[in-house]
């Protein structure tokens, strides 16, 4: 099957949409409010809340149980322990197989398997009919599936999370899912313990590197000979973000990051370089003269990783705290991105 990176070549078509506040409205109440600190969905049946997501407001359930995500919250359902029956949460690779990390877990909640995401299902993003037949109670999607959005509202309640299709504010998304269901204190403490977790690796590669520099490239396979050079985007955020290692000369500010060809990596001063591809490799990309000149090459400070794991892993919650220890390890080790 022939592979599609669809992320890099739909990040290069970003424009900014507006986010609104996310707003919860309780259609029914009672004759006391509880807190934030204590407050749980209503969970009778017949009790919906109103949200106010990128569509507008929409009337839900207040306690879904049988959610079909298509927007990729996998990682933060999961977290947050909500019931969701099935997910277009597969590979931003290929479309269609179950990221690595998150097999298990599907596997032992029989979680189906609806579509993808992410645009890159070389048969079709969402198979609207197996999500027609699950009966959800909700539909959680993102703006990449705008086309189709009558159609999912027309199955079940469905509510669109903030984003562009860059899937940079994973944050943001993670938030608002927690301002939805009352549970913005479980989120807030995840995301505590995410950046105190990012710190300590930090801490312990700067040990290492101190105020060496980075540049994070992918070789792109869609267009043989050129190049994405990181910044906001996925791995770039990681690496720059959280890990906060000093961007080289030539790393883009203030974007996801930059399409460039071989001559752009004269620009580039970095004394370390991640470099992803298809298969983990330099490929013909080591042979050109200005590649081989580029400082870390001569200090051999490149680290190699596969496009499949960082597509897969750098774009949510939990799948960016286990890559950033991938990353971390690599500069540690001085090897590759296991």
């Amino acid at each position: 099957m022939k592979k599609r990176l669809m992320i890099p070549i739909c990040l290069m078509l970003v424009t900014a949409l507006a986010a609104c506040s996310p707003a919860v409205e309780h259609s029914q109440t009672s004759e006391s409010t509880p807190s934030a600190q204590t407050a749980e969905p209503a969970g009778q049946t017949g009790d919906t809340i109103t949200v106010e997501d990128m569509k507008g407001k929409v009337e839900i359930p207040a306690d879904p149980q049988r959610i079909v995500d298509v927007s990729g919250l996998a990682d933060e359902l999961i977290i947050l322990d909500m019931p969701f029956v099935a997910s277009a949460n597969t590979s931003m690779y290929d479309g269609i197989t179950v990221p690595d990390y998150l097999q298990e877990y599907f596997t032992n909640n029989k979680i189906e398997i609806v579509g993808n995401y992410s645009g890159a299902a070389a048969s079709g993003d969402l198979n609207l009919e197996k999500i027609a037949e699950l009966k959800p109670d909700l539909i959680i999607m993102n703006i990449r599936h705008d086309k189709v959005y009558d159609q999912l509202k027309g199955i079940a309640p469905t509510v669109m999370v903030n984003d562009d299709i860059s899937y940079v504010n994973w944050r943001g998304r993670f938030q608002q899912l927690g301002q939805w269901f009352g549970k913005e204190d479980a989120v807030t403490q995840w995301l505590a313990d995410y950046d105190a977790k990012a710190a300590e690796f930090s801490a312990k590669v700067k040990e290492t590197v101190g105020e060496e520099t980075f540049a994070v490239v992918e070789a792109n396979s869609v267009h043989f000979g050129s190049y994405y050079v990181y910044r906001t985007g996925g791995p770039g955020e990681l690496i720059y973000d959280e890990l906060k290692l000093a961007p080289s000369t030539g790393v883009p500010e203030g974007v996801w990051g930059e399409v460039v060809d071989a001559e752009y990596f004269s620009k580039i001063d970095a004394d370390h370089i991640f470099f992803f591809s298809d298969d983990g490799q330099i490929g013909d990309t080591g042979t050109s003269p200005v590649w081989q000149n580029l400082k870390a090459v001569k200090a051999g400070n490149v680290y190699f990783g596969k496009n499949e794991a960082q597509y897969n892993m750098a774009y949510t919650a939990n799948g960016k705290l286990l890559y950033m220890e991938k990353l971390a390890n690599a500069i540690l080790n001085h090897s590759n991105v296991e």
